[in-house]
Protein backbone atom coordinates (compact mmCIF):
# COMPACT_ATOMS: atom_id res chain seq x y z
CA UNK A 1 0.00 0.00 0.00
CA UNK A 2 1.44 3.38 -0.88
CA UNK A 3 1.54 5.99 1.62
CA UNK A 4 -0.36 9.41 1.60
CA UNK A 5 2.27 11.07 2.08
CA UNK A 6 4.64 10.03 -0.99
CA UNK A 7 3.15 11.90 -3.70
CA UNK A 8 2.37 9.87 -6.88
CA UNK A 9 3.85 11.44 -9.58
CA UNK A 10 7.25 10.92 -7.54
CA UNK A 11 6.04 6.87 -7.26
CA UNK A 12 5.57 6.86 -10.99
CA UNK A 13 8.72 8.70 -11.95
CA UNK A 14 10.49 6.05 -9.54
CA UNK A 15 8.75 2.87 -11.14
CA UNK A 16 9.56 4.10 -14.58
CA UNK A 17 12.77 4.54 -13.69
CA UNK A 18 13.32 1.24 -11.77
CA UNK A 19 12.13 -0.42 -14.66
CA UNK A 20 14.35 1.38 -17.79
CA UNK A 21 16.87 0.26 -15.41
CA UNK A 22 15.76 -3.22 -15.64
CA UNK A 23 15.21 -3.51 -19.64
CA UNK A 24 18.53 -1.65 -20.04
CA UNK A 25 20.21 -4.40 -17.83
CA UNK A 26 18.31 -7.54 -19.61
CA UNK A 27 19.87 -6.37 -22.73
CA UNK A 28 22.85 -6.26 -21.74
CA UNK A 29 22.76 -9.68 -20.16
CA UNK A 30 20.72 -11.53 -22.70
CA UNK A 31 22.64 -10.59 -25.56
CA UNK A 32 26.03 -12.40 -24.87
CA UNK A 33 24.33 -15.24 -22.78
CA UNK A 34 21.29 -16.01 -25.58
CA UNK A 35 23.70 -18.42 -27.48
CA UNK A 36 25.58 -14.95 -28.75
CA UNK A 37 22.76 -13.81 -30.63
CA UNK A 38 24.25 -13.76 -33.26
CA UNK A 39 22.73 -16.02 -36.09
CA UNK A 40 19.15 -17.87 -36.64
CA UNK A 41 16.57 -17.49 -34.36
CA UNK A 42 18.66 -16.37 -31.40
CA UNK A 43 19.41 -12.74 -32.43
CA UNK A 44 15.51 -11.70 -32.10
CA UNK A 45 15.46 -11.15 -28.27
CA UNK A 46 18.27 -8.91 -27.48
CA UNK A 47 16.90 -7.17 -30.66
CA UNK A 48 13.50 -6.72 -29.56
CA UNK A 49 14.58 -5.89 -26.16
CA UNK A 50 17.04 -3.21 -27.44
CA UNK A 51 14.04 -1.64 -29.51
CA UNK A 52 11.58 -1.82 -26.17
CA UNK A 53 14.66 -0.44 -23.78
CA UNK A 54 15.30 2.77 -26.51
CA UNK A 55 11.69 3.55 -27.19
CA UNK A 56 10.93 3.60 -23.56
CA UNK A 57 14.11 5.54 -22.65
CA UNK A 58 13.43 8.32 -25.20
CA UNK A 59 9.82 8.84 -23.98
CA UNK A 60 10.36 8.74 -20.19
CA UNK A 61 14.33 9.87 -20.05
CA UNK A 62 14.32 13.59 -20.95
CA UNK A 63 16.98 15.60 -19.32
CA UNK A 64 15.56 18.97 -19.21
CA UNK A 65 18.56 20.97 -21.17
CA UNK A 66 20.40 19.12 -23.55
CA UNK A 67 24.41 20.79 -24.29
CA UNK A 68 25.19 20.95 -27.60
CA UNK A 69 26.56 17.39 -27.83
CA UNK A 70 23.42 15.87 -27.58
CA UNK A 71 22.27 17.99 -30.74
CA UNK A 72 25.25 16.85 -32.88
CA UNK A 73 24.90 12.75 -31.64
CA UNK A 74 20.77 12.99 -32.66
CA UNK A 75 21.96 14.38 -36.26
CA UNK A 76 24.59 11.56 -36.54
CA UNK A 77 22.99 9.08 -35.62
CA UNK A 78 19.82 10.60 -37.76
CA UNK A 79 21.76 10.55 -40.76
CA UNK A 80 22.89 7.21 -40.31
CA UNK A 81 19.64 5.36 -40.14
CA UNK A 82 18.27 7.33 -43.47
CA UNK A 83 21.51 6.79 -45.21
CA UNK A 84 20.74 2.72 -44.32
CA UNK A 85 17.31 2.85 -44.69
CA UNK A 86 17.62 4.50 -48.39
CA UNK A 87 20.32 1.64 -49.46
CA UNK A 88 17.81 -0.87 -48.33
CA UNK A 89 14.95 0.84 -49.64
CA UNK A 90 16.78 1.39 -53.54
CA UNK A 91 17.97 -2.41 -53.27
CA UNK A 92 18.99 -2.79 -57.39
CA UNK A 93 19.78 -6.43 -57.75
CA UNK A 94 18.72 -9.91 -55.98
CA UNK A 95 21.42 -12.13 -54.10
CA UNK A 96 21.26 -15.83 -55.08
CA UNK A 97 23.93 -18.05 -53.39
CA UNK A 98 24.60 -21.92 -54.34
CA UNK A 99 21.72 -21.48 -57.00
CA UNK A 100 21.58 -23.34 -60.76
CA UNK A 101 21.04 -20.35 -63.46
CA UNK A 102 20.39 -21.37 -66.99
CA UNK A 103 22.38 -24.54 -66.60
CA UNK A 104 25.32 -23.12 -64.77
CA UNK A 105 26.07 -23.66 -61.41
CA UNK A 106 26.94 -20.24 -59.66
CA UNK A 107 27.93 -20.13 -55.97
CA UNK A 108 27.11 -16.82 -55.57
CA UNK A 109 24.83 -14.83 -58.59
CA UNK A 110 24.00 -11.17 -58.12
CA UNK A 111 20.22 -10.58 -60.95
CA UNK A 112 19.32 -7.40 -61.70
CA UNK A 113 15.99 -6.48 -60.39
CA UNK A 114 13.85 -4.31 -63.06
CA UNK A 115 11.63 -2.69 -60.46
CA UNK A 116 14.39 -0.95 -58.35
CA UNK A 117 12.83 2.48 -57.50
CA UNK A 118 15.24 5.04 -58.11
CA UNK A 119 18.12 3.58 -60.70
CA UNK A 120 20.38 6.38 -60.86
CA UNK A 121 20.33 6.66 -57.27
CA UNK A 122 22.76 4.40 -54.99
CA UNK A 123 21.32 1.00 -53.29
CA UNK A 124 22.62 -2.05 -51.81
CA UNK A 125 22.69 -5.19 -53.67
CA UNK A 126 20.48 -7.30 -51.85
CA UNK A 127 17.22 -6.25 -49.79
CA UNK A 128 17.92 -9.40 -47.02
CA UNK A 129 21.46 -8.75 -46.80
CA UNK A 130 20.83 -5.37 -45.95
CA UNK A 131 18.03 -5.96 -43.79
CA UNK A 132 20.14 -8.42 -42.08
CA UNK A 133 22.51 -5.79 -40.93
CA UNK A 134 20.02 -2.91 -40.14
CA UNK A 135 17.93 -5.20 -38.30
CA UNK A 136 20.24 -4.39 -35.45
CA UNK A 137 22.39 -1.52 -36.36
CA UNK A 138 19.04 0.25 -36.07
CA UNK A 139 18.91 -0.76 -32.65
CA UNK A 140 22.27 0.12 -31.75
CA UNK A 141 21.65 3.64 -32.46
CA UNK A 142 18.50 3.72 -30.87
CA UNK A 143 20.57 2.55 -27.61
CA UNK A 144 23.52 4.90 -28.29
CA UNK A 145 21.03 8.02 -27.66
CA UNK A 146 19.03 5.76 -25.38
CA UNK A 147 21.68 5.28 -22.91
CA UNK A 148 22.88 8.57 -23.06
CA UNK A 149 19.49 10.02 -22.10
CA UNK A 150 19.19 7.67 -19.36
CA UNK A 151 22.85 8.57 -17.85
CA UNK A 152 22.34 12.31 -18.55
CA UNK A 153 19.10 12.27 -16.62
CA UNK A 154 21.08 9.81 -13.83
CA UNK A 155 18.21 7.22 -14.14
CA UNK A 156 20.89 4.93 -14.70
CA UNK A 157 23.75 5.26 -13.01
CA UNK A 158 27.55 3.91 -14.92
CA UNK A 159 28.43 1.61 -11.78
CA UNK A 160 25.20 -0.40 -12.89
CA UNK A 161 26.37 -0.29 -16.50
CA UNK A 162 30.15 -1.33 -15.93
CA UNK A 163 28.41 -3.79 -13.26
CA UNK A 164 26.62 -5.48 -15.72
CA UNK A 165 28.86 -5.67 -18.47
CA UNK A 166 31.29 -6.99 -16.19
CA UNK A 167 29.30 -9.98 -14.36
CA UNK A 168 27.82 -10.85 -17.44
CA UNK A 169 31.32 -11.00 -18.68
CA UNK A 170 32.01 -12.95 -15.47
CA UNK A 171 29.34 -15.64 -16.44
CA UNK A 172 30.17 -16.12 -19.78
CA UNK A 173 34.06 -16.82 -19.28
CA UNK A 174 32.97 -19.21 -16.16
CA UNK A 175 31.00 -20.91 -18.96
CA UNK A 176 33.58 -21.31 -21.39
CA UNK A 177 36.06 -22.80 -19.25
CA UNK A 178 33.57 -25.37 -17.77
CA UNK A 179 33.22 -25.98 -21.58
CA UNK A 180 36.88 -26.71 -21.75
CA UNK A 181 37.26 -28.45 -18.86
CA UNK A 182 34.12 -30.81 -19.59
CA UNK A 183 35.44 -31.43 -23.22
CA UNK A 184 32.51 -29.86 -24.52
CA UNK A 185 31.61 -29.63 -28.24
CA UNK A 186 28.96 -27.36 -28.43
CA UNK A 187 26.86 -24.43 -26.83
CA UNK A 188 25.05 -25.43 -23.15
CA UNK A 189 26.05 -28.94 -24.39
CA UNK A 190 23.00 -29.15 -26.67
CA UNK A 191 22.69 -31.23 -29.78
CA UNK A 192 21.32 -28.76 -31.67
CA UNK A 193 24.54 -26.26 -30.78
CA UNK A 194 27.30 -28.64 -31.50
CA UNK A 195 30.17 -28.12 -33.84
CA UNK A 196 32.43 -30.44 -35.19
CA UNK A 197 35.51 -28.34 -34.05
CA UNK A 198 35.07 -27.30 -30.50
CA UNK A 199 38.25 -25.18 -30.51
CA UNK A 200 36.60 -22.72 -32.69
CA UNK A 201 33.87 -21.62 -29.93
CA UNK A 202 33.74 -20.37 -26.23
CA UNK A 203 30.81 -20.44 -24.01
CA UNK A 204 28.23 -19.15 -25.83
CA UNK A 205 30.24 -18.00 -29.12
CA UNK A 206 31.02 -19.98 -31.98
CA UNK A 207 34.67 -18.11 -32.24
CA UNK A 208 36.95 -17.61 -30.19
CA UNK A 209 38.39 -14.22 -31.18
CA UNK A 210 35.00 -12.77 -31.25
CA UNK A 211 34.25 -14.30 -27.30
CA UNK A 212 37.31 -12.61 -25.93
CA UNK A 213 36.35 -9.62 -27.74
CA UNK A 214 33.49 -9.45 -25.63
CA UNK A 215 35.10 -10.50 -22.30
CA UNK A 216 37.17 -7.93 -22.82
CA UNK A 217 35.10 -5.25 -22.59
CA UNK A 218 33.95 -7.07 -19.46
CA UNK A 219 37.57 -6.82 -18.29
CA UNK A 220 37.78 -3.13 -18.96
CA UNK A 221 34.18 -2.54 -16.93
CA UNK A 222 35.11 -4.86 -14.46
CA UNK A 223 38.79 -2.82 -13.50
CA UNK A 224 36.80 0.51 -13.81
CA UNK A 225 33.85 -1.31 -10.90
CA UNK A 226 36.69 -2.45 -8.99
CA UNK A 227 38.40 0.84 -8.20
CA UNK A 228 35.19 2.62 -8.00
CA UNK A 229 33.83 0.53 -5.70
CA UNK A 230 36.56 0.21 -3.44
CA UNK A 231 36.70 4.47 -3.14
CA UNK A 232 33.56 4.63 -2.72
CA UNK A 233 33.92 1.78 0.65
CA UNK A 234 36.79 3.56 1.97
CA UNK A 235 35.10 6.42 2.95
CA UNK A 236 32.44 4.65 4.95
CA UNK A 237 32.82 3.57 8.68
CA UNK A 238 30.91 0.46 8.15
CA UNK A 239 32.47 -0.78 4.73
CA UNK A 240 33.34 -4.90 4.69
CA UNK A 241 35.71 -6.29 1.58
CA UNK A 242 33.24 -8.71 0.44
CA UNK A 243 32.41 -6.87 -2.41
CA UNK A 244 35.50 -6.17 -3.57
CA UNK A 245 36.68 -9.15 -3.55
CA UNK A 246 33.90 -11.08 -4.95
CA UNK A 247 35.16 -8.47 -8.17
CA UNK A 248 39.20 -9.61 -7.67
CA UNK A 249 37.32 -13.10 -8.04
CA UNK A 250 35.43 -12.33 -10.80
CA UNK A 251 38.34 -10.32 -12.98
CA UNK A 252 40.51 -13.67 -12.22
CA UNK A 253 38.01 -15.84 -14.21
CA UNK A 254 37.77 -13.37 -17.08
CA UNK A 255 41.56 -13.16 -17.47
CA UNK A 256 41.80 -17.22 -17.66
CA UNK A 257 38.76 -16.86 -19.61
CA UNK A 258 39.91 -14.34 -22.12
CA UNK A 259 43.53 -16.57 -22.22
CA UNK A 260 41.36 -19.92 -22.35
CA UNK A 261 39.49 -19.04 -25.27
CA UNK A 262 42.35 -19.30 -27.65
CA UNK A 263 42.18 -16.46 -29.65
CA UNK A 264 45.99 -15.62 -30.32
CA UNK A 265 44.86 -11.41 -30.84
CA UNK A 266 42.88 -11.59 -28.80
CA UNK A 267 45.09 -12.88 -25.74
CA UNK A 268 47.60 -10.15 -26.56
CA UNK A 269 44.07 -7.49 -26.36
CA UNK A 270 44.19 -8.70 -23.19
CA UNK A 271 47.40 -8.29 -21.74
CA UNK A 272 46.83 -4.47 -23.49
CA UNK A 273 43.56 -3.92 -21.35
CA UNK A 274 45.31 -4.33 -18.27
CA UNK A 275 48.32 -3.21 -19.07
CA UNK A 276 46.25 0.63 -20.15
CA UNK A 277 44.90 0.18 -16.85
CA UNK A 278 47.88 0.41 -14.77
CA UNK A 279 49.30 2.99 -17.07
CA UNK A 280 46.31 5.27 -16.52
CA UNK A 281 44.82 4.82 -12.73
CA UNK A 282 48.60 4.05 -11.51
CA UNK A 283 47.40 6.64 -8.47
CA UNK A 284 44.24 5.38 -7.98
CA UNK A 285 45.64 1.53 -7.75
CA UNK A 286 48.64 3.12 -5.11
CA UNK A 287 45.26 4.74 -3.23
CA UNK A 288 43.35 1.59 -3.27
CA UNK A 289 46.15 -0.74 -1.68
CA UNK A 290 47.18 1.85 0.83
CA UNK A 291 43.50 2.23 1.69
CA UNK A 292 42.16 -1.72 1.77
CA UNK A 293 43.05 -2.18 5.01
CA UNK A 294 40.10 0.00 6.25
CA UNK A 295 37.99 -2.28 5.01
CA UNK A 296 39.34 -5.07 7.50
CA UNK A 297 37.46 -5.18 10.49
CA UNK A 298 40.64 -5.05 12.27
CA UNK A 299 41.92 -2.58 10.39
CA UNK A 300 45.40 -4.33 10.03
CA UNK A 301 47.66 -3.90 6.80
CA UNK A 302 48.75 -7.84 7.60
CA UNK A 303 45.07 -9.02 6.74
CA UNK A 304 45.28 -7.03 3.13
CA UNK A 305 48.56 -8.30 2.36
CA UNK A 306 47.66 -11.50 3.27
CA UNK A 307 44.43 -11.15 0.51
CA UNK A 308 46.95 -8.85 -2.15
CA UNK A 309 48.98 -11.53 -2.04
CA UNK A 310 46.47 -14.35 -2.60
CA UNK A 311 44.74 -12.63 -5.76
CA UNK A 312 48.49 -11.89 -6.80
CA UNK A 313 49.58 -15.79 -6.59
CA UNK A 314 45.72 -17.19 -8.17
CA UNK A 315 46.13 -14.35 -11.17
CA UNK A 316 49.80 -16.12 -11.95
CA UNK A 317 48.46 -19.40 -11.20
CA UNK A 318 45.69 -18.90 -13.94
CA UNK A 319 47.86 -17.65 -16.86
CA UNK A 320 50.17 -20.38 -16.06
CA UNK A 321 47.71 -23.32 -16.07
CA UNK A 322 44.94 -21.65 -18.88
CA UNK A 323 47.62 -20.06 -21.23
CA UNK A 324 48.20 -23.36 -23.04
CA UNK A 325 45.68 -23.01 -25.60
CA UNK A 326 46.59 -20.28 -26.72
CA UNK A 327 50.34 -20.63 -26.57
CA UNK A 328 49.42 -24.04 -28.85
CA UNK A 329 47.35 -21.77 -31.64
CA UNK A 330 50.54 -19.08 -31.61
CA UNK A 331 53.21 -21.86 -31.89
CA UNK A 332 50.64 -23.59 -34.97
CA UNK A 333 50.51 -19.68 -36.66
CA UNK A 334 53.81 -19.67 -36.46
CA UNK A 335 54.89 -23.00 -38.10
CA UNK A 336 52.17 -22.13 -41.32
CA UNK A 337 53.88 -18.66 -41.31
CA UNK A 338 50.74 -16.89 -40.03
CA UNK A 339 48.91 -18.04 -42.41
CA UNK A 340 45.32 -15.95 -41.08
CA UNK A 341 47.22 -13.46 -40.69
CA UNK A 342 48.72 -13.34 -44.85
CA UNK A 343 44.68 -13.87 -45.70
CA UNK A 344 43.15 -11.43 -44.05
CA UNK A 345 45.82 -8.95 -45.80
CA UNK A 346 45.13 -10.11 -49.29
CA UNK A 347 41.17 -9.86 -48.37
CA UNK A 348 41.84 -5.72 -47.09
CA UNK A 349 43.74 -5.48 -50.44
CA UNK A 350 40.60 -6.91 -52.09
CA UNK A 351 38.15 -4.41 -50.22
CA UNK A 352 40.51 -1.19 -50.81
CA UNK A 353 40.21 -2.06 -54.38
CA UNK A 354 36.25 -2.50 -53.80
CA UNK A 355 36.30 1.37 -53.09
CA UNK A 356 38.45 2.17 -56.28
CA UNK A 357 35.55 1.27 -58.43
CA UNK A 358 33.08 3.40 -60.05
CA UNK A 359 30.03 1.59 -58.51
CA UNK A 360 31.64 2.86 -55.45
CA UNK A 361 30.42 6.17 -54.13
CA UNK A 362 29.68 8.82 -51.44
CA UNK A 363 27.28 6.12 -49.81
CA UNK A 364 29.30 2.84 -50.36
CA UNK A 365 27.91 -0.23 -51.74
CA UNK A 366 25.40 -0.33 -48.87
CA UNK A 367 24.71 -2.21 -45.30
CA UNK A 368 25.20 -6.23 -45.71
CA UNK A 369 26.88 -5.44 -49.45
CA UNK A 370 30.15 -7.41 -47.85
CA UNK A 371 28.71 -10.46 -48.70
CA UNK A 372 27.44 -11.00 -51.88
CA UNK A 373 29.77 -8.29 -53.56
CA UNK A 374 33.31 -9.21 -52.24
CA UNK A 375 33.40 -12.88 -54.11
CA UNK A 376 32.66 -10.99 -57.40
CA UNK A 377 35.90 -8.84 -57.19
CA UNK A 378 38.11 -11.57 -55.76
CA UNK A 379 41.22 -12.24 -58.45
CA UNK A 380 40.09 -16.41 -58.49
CA UNK A 381 43.84 -16.79 -60.46
CA UNK A 382 45.80 -14.69 -57.77
CA UNK A 383 43.79 -15.32 -54.63
CA UNK A 384 42.86 -18.74 -54.71
CA UNK A 385 42.62 -18.67 -51.16
CA UNK A 386 40.20 -16.24 -50.73
CA UNK A 387 37.47 -18.78 -52.95
CA UNK A 388 36.10 -20.14 -49.95
CA UNK A 389 32.74 -17.97 -48.18
CA UNK A 390 33.61 -14.83 -46.26
CA UNK A 391 30.31 -13.59 -44.65
CA UNK A 392 32.73 -10.87 -42.67
CA UNK A 393 35.83 -9.32 -43.30
CA UNK A 394 37.81 -9.57 -39.96
CA UNK A 395 38.43 -5.83 -40.83
CA UNK A 396 35.15 -4.18 -39.59
CA UNK A 397 36.82 -0.60 -40.36
CA UNK A 398 37.24 -1.62 -44.00
CA UNK A 399 33.82 -3.33 -44.15
CA UNK A 400 32.11 -0.59 -43.09
CA UNK A 401 33.95 1.63 -45.90
CA UNK A 402 32.89 -0.71 -48.14
CA UNK A 403 29.40 -0.81 -47.21
CA UNK A 404 28.83 2.68 -45.94
CA UNK A 405 30.93 4.31 -48.31
CA UNK A 406 32.78 8.00 -47.22
CA UNK A 407 29.52 9.75 -45.62
CA UNK A 408 28.57 6.85 -43.71
CA UNK A 409 32.00 6.03 -42.63
CA UNK A 410 32.21 10.05 -41.34
CA UNK A 411 29.12 9.52 -39.73
CA UNK A 412 30.25 6.34 -37.60
CA UNK A 413 34.28 8.40 -37.14
CA UNK A 414 31.96 11.14 -35.60
CA UNK A 415 29.51 8.88 -33.49
CA UNK A 416 32.50 6.78 -31.84
CA UNK A 417 35.65 9.09 -32.40
CA UNK A 418 32.89 12.10 -30.37
CA UNK A 419 31.94 10.09 -27.54
CA UNK A 420 35.63 8.90 -27.22
CA UNK A 421 37.09 12.62 -27.25
CA UNK A 422 34.22 13.11 -24.40
CA UNK A 423 35.58 10.80 -22.46
CA UNK A 424 39.22 11.85 -22.41
CA UNK A 425 38.12 15.76 -22.71
CA UNK A 426 36.36 14.95 -19.45
CA UNK A 427 38.81 13.07 -17.50
CA UNK A 428 41.90 14.78 -18.10
CA UNK A 429 40.75 18.85 -18.43
CA UNK A 430 37.57 18.79 -15.99
CA UNK A 431 38.97 15.58 -13.25
CA UNK A 432 38.23 18.06 -10.55
CA UNK A 433 34.82 18.86 -11.54
CA UNK A 434 33.77 15.13 -11.72
CA UNK A 435 33.29 12.78 -8.87
CA UNK A 436 36.08 10.13 -8.40
CA UNK A 437 34.65 7.18 -8.81
CA UNK A 438 33.40 8.57 -11.81
CA UNK A 439 36.57 9.40 -13.39
CA UNK A 440 37.44 5.58 -13.00
CA UNK A 441 34.76 4.25 -15.30
CA UNK A 442 35.01 6.92 -18.08
CA UNK A 443 38.43 5.15 -17.92
CA UNK A 444 37.37 1.92 -17.90
CA UNK A 445 34.52 2.71 -20.90
CA UNK A 446 37.40 4.60 -22.57
CA UNK A 447 39.96 1.63 -22.59
CA UNK A 448 37.03 -0.74 -23.52
CA UNK A 449 36.34 0.87 -26.57
CA UNK A 450 39.67 1.05 -28.02
CA UNK A 451 40.84 -2.48 -27.35
CA UNK A 452 37.24 -3.25 -29.07
CA UNK A 453 38.30 -0.83 -31.78
CA UNK A 454 41.25 -2.20 -32.14
CA UNK A 455 40.55 -5.80 -31.83
CA UNK A 456 38.17 -5.04 -34.99
CA UNK A 457 40.89 -4.22 -37.19
CA UNK A 458 41.64 -8.51 -37.45
CA UNK A 459 38.21 -9.51 -36.36
CA UNK A 460 34.35 -8.69 -36.66
CA UNK A 461 32.86 -7.53 -33.16
CA UNK A 462 30.89 -4.87 -34.34
CA UNK A 463 28.86 -7.46 -36.95
CA UNK A 464 27.80 -9.59 -33.86
CA UNK A 465 23.73 -8.15 -31.89
CA UNK A 466 25.12 -8.69 -28.22
CA UNK A 467 28.86 -6.87 -28.66
CA UNK A 468 27.74 -4.10 -30.97
CA UNK A 469 24.97 -3.87 -28.41
CA UNK A 470 27.16 -3.79 -25.40
CA UNK A 471 29.65 -1.69 -27.14
CA UNK A 472 26.10 1.08 -28.12
CA UNK A 473 25.39 1.65 -24.36
CA UNK A 474 29.05 2.67 -23.38
CA UNK A 475 29.44 4.89 -25.97
CA UNK A 476 25.83 6.30 -25.18
CA UNK A 477 27.18 6.70 -21.83
CA UNK A 478 30.29 8.42 -23.28
CA UNK A 479 28.41 11.17 -24.87
CA UNK A 480 26.77 11.40 -21.45
CA UNK A 481 29.98 12.42 -19.71
CA UNK A 482 29.54 16.33 -20.26
CA UNK A 483 25.69 16.30 -19.07
CA UNK A 484 27.30 14.20 -15.58
CA UNK A 485 29.44 17.17 -15.08
CA UNK A 486 27.10 20.09 -15.50
CA UNK A 487 24.44 17.92 -13.58
CA UNK A 488 27.13 17.89 -10.59
CA UNK A 489 27.86 21.85 -10.67
CA UNK A 490 24.32 22.79 -10.79
CA UNK A 491 23.68 20.34 -7.59
CA UNK A 492 26.61 21.87 -5.67
CA UNK A 493 24.82 25.16 -6.66
CA UNK A 494 21.84 24.35 -5.42
CA UNK A 495 23.50 23.09 -2.24
CA UNK A 496 25.37 26.39 -1.69
CA UNK A 497 22.46 28.49 -2.24
CA UNK A 498 20.45 26.30 0.31
CA UNK A 499 22.92 27.18 2.72
CA UNK A 500 22.97 30.09 2.48
CA UNK A 501 19.73 30.51 2.93
CA UNK A 502 19.57 28.90 5.98
CA UNK A 503 22.69 30.64 7.32
CA UNK A 504 21.01 33.95 6.54
CA UNK A 505 17.54 32.80 8.00
CA UNK A 506 18.98 31.95 11.08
Amino acid sequence: MINAQFPLSTFYSLAIARLLNILLCFTLIIGPVWVGSYFGEWRWPVIYSAITTGALALVFARPQKAPLSFWILLLTLLALSAQGLWMWYNTHSLFIENNIFNSVHYMWHLEPLTTQPHPELPGAPDKAEAWDRLSYILPCLLIVLATRQLVASRVFQLGTLCGTIFWTGVLIAALGLLQRFTGAEGIYWSDELIFKYRQFFFATYRSPGIATSYLNIAFAAGLAHLLAITHKLSRRSDAKPTHPLLICIGLIVLFSGSITAGSKAGAVFTAGTLLLWIAMNFKGMIYMIRNADALFPSGSPHERNIILGAVTIASIFAVLNFGETVTKRWKISIDKDHQTLQLRHIANSVQIDMTQKPDWGWAGYGPGSFYPLFPLHVDKKTDKALRHKWVYAHNDHLQTLVEWGWFGTGCFILLIGGGGTILLFENFSHRKKHRTHHLFYFRGMSIAMFICLLHASVDFPFQIESIAITFSAILGAAWAATSLRLKLKMSKCLSYNSQSESRSAA
